[in-house]
């Protein structure tokens, strides 16, 4: 699989997936050197698998420090409560119950 870096145009995008055979995989983050195409069109192309490496942390790090600032500056979090996940989701979401019953399991 070529691992395509840092195209700075669409017209480059295009290009190199048409000059490089084979699986290639190619690099998209907002603020990064290359210009944001969507998937669709990025498949369309010849790219077999996108990473987006940083948008979803960047975008975790933006939400965390909204819900810290909420915290200094009302002593709590209640503000924010309309833009997190239940307690109940969260758990889903990292499977506490899954980790729960593994150690039981292994006896830990």
């Amino acid at each position: 699989m070529a691992f395509v870096e840092a195209p700075t145009t669409e017209d480059e995008i295009a290009e190199v997936a048409r000059r490089v055979p084979g699986w290639k995989l190619i690099n998209m983050f907002q603020g990064g050197k290359t210009p944001l195409v969507p998937v669709p069109r990025l498949k369309e192309l010849g790219y077999h698998v996108i990473i987006i490496p940083s948008d979803t942390q960047r975008a975790a790090i933006k939400a965390m420090q909204r819900v810290l600032a909420a915290i200094v500056r009302d002593g709590s979090a209640a503000a924010m409560a309309a833009d997190m996940v239940t307690f109940k989701e969260r758990e889903a979401v990292v499977d506490t119950s899954g980790f729960l019953d593994r150690g039981k399991r292994y006896g830990v």
